[in-house]
């Protein structure tokens, strides 16, 4: 038996690909820091759905546990589902244009859907469709949608899910960026993902890579990210692999520079989760791969978008935005080469504004 990390990917490449898993057993010791892994990455499913599909031999206690962890996964999946099928159904039946990204829509794409962990639900409407589409929300479904201080979306829960409603889908700090990045999305073709016979609009598949991401990039350089955003990007990549258009997606990262982002996390994907080098759309140099280590790190350390990595558990609070913008500082500096740009902007504007904020709710 190798070491837990070992196990770990074995078991997410096997769960993605089909891998042949090297072992046939795995003992409680080695069980119980792999289920703490998995559940830091948000990737119980897929872990828990491989060792019951090859039968991995495990103390008693240990295999009920993976079969709850499963079932309840696919409970959550069942129950989102639902959500984004009554909220395409109302959408469409009062001509709201919108997209659905990310989460169900992407889950479609694993060999397994029920075994991704689901999270929120996230959907855009544009500025012709926004107020009409919050009101239609209210009135239906007699919800309040809260518009609290996020840059990017408002927020609400229905059937206890909690939806955000993205009148922005991604911010950045830098201006050249983000106009650029509005006008891919202003002039993109959608199309649609069946969700259990429902078709749902999202993301054409090239600026859904895109997109996918820049998301998981922004979550690993701000604060952290969990491997569940990195088997999204191998998952959503293999599936369009015949469709993707690798001169464009080529030009859009050049043009927003993350084209080095995009190597680095795409070495990550080959690397540890077995992804086919020769489906990935641009080169991976050997200075792209150099940055594994310190992506891991942050992966590792912080796990799903950062929460682990933090020592101050409530989100409020002087103590709590120094912690943040410390680690924000070190993942900074571990990765500036990768997208000197947008971080650039981020120390200049971002962070600034975000020491004025703090300030000016504790003092």
């Amino acid at each position: 038996m190798k070491t837990v990390t070992d196990v770990f990917f074995a078991l997410l490449r096997n769960a993605l690909w089909g891998e042949q898993l090297p072992f046939e057993s795995i003992p409680h010791d080695v069980f119980v820091p792999l289920i703490d892994l998995a559940s830091r990455q948000t990737v119980c499913g897929l872990v828990c759905g491989a060792l019951i599909k090859n039968d991995i031999r495990l103390d008693r206690e240990d295999a009920l546990k993976a079969f709850v962890l499963q079932k309840s996964i696919a409970q959550a999946n069942n129950k989102a589902d639902a959500e984004v099928i009554n909220l395409v159904n109302m959408f469409d039946s009062e001509g709201i244009d919108y997209r659905i990204f990310k989460g169900q829509t992407l889950s479609q794409l694993y060999p397994s859907p029920i075994e991704r962990q689901p999270g929120d639900i996230d959907f855009y409407c544009n500025a012709a469709n926004y107020a009409k589409a919050v009101a239609v929300i209210e009135h239906t479904w007699n919800v309040k949608v809260g518009h609290e201080e996020s840059e990017q979306h408002a927020e609400f829960k229905h059937n206890g899910v909690l939806m955000e409603m993205h009148f922005r889908m991604i911010k950045f700090e830098n201006g050249d960026i983000q106009r650029y990045w509005e006008e891919l999305l202003a002039c993109d073709e959608p199309v649609t993902v069946n969700v259990t016979g429902t078709a749902v609009v999202t993301l054409s598949p090239t600026l859904n890579v895109l997109y996918t991401f820049l998301h998981l990039y922004h979550h690993l350089v701000e604060l952290g990210v969990g491997f569940r955003q990195f088997c999204d990007v191998a998952c959503l990549l293999h599936h369009h692999r015949n469709v993707i258009d690798r001169a464009a997606l080529r030009r859009h990262l050049h043009a927003m520079s993350f084209t080095h982002a995009f190597a680095a996390v795409g070495w990550i994907l080959v690397d540890k989760l077995g992804f086919p080098q020769e489906e990935f759309p641009i080169t991976i140099t050997d200075k792209d791969k150099s940055y594994e280590p310190h992506i891991l790190k942050i992966v590792f350390t912080g796990g799903n978008f950062g929460q682990y990595a933090k020592k101050t558990r409530v989100r409020s609070g002087l103590s709590y935005y120094v912690e943040t913008l410390l680690l924000k500082a070190s993942h900074y500096r571990m990765l500036y080469k990768l997208s000197p740009k947008e971080i650039t902007s981020s120390l200049l504007k971002g962070v600034p504004a975000q020491i004025y904020k703090a300030y000016r709710r504790h003092r």
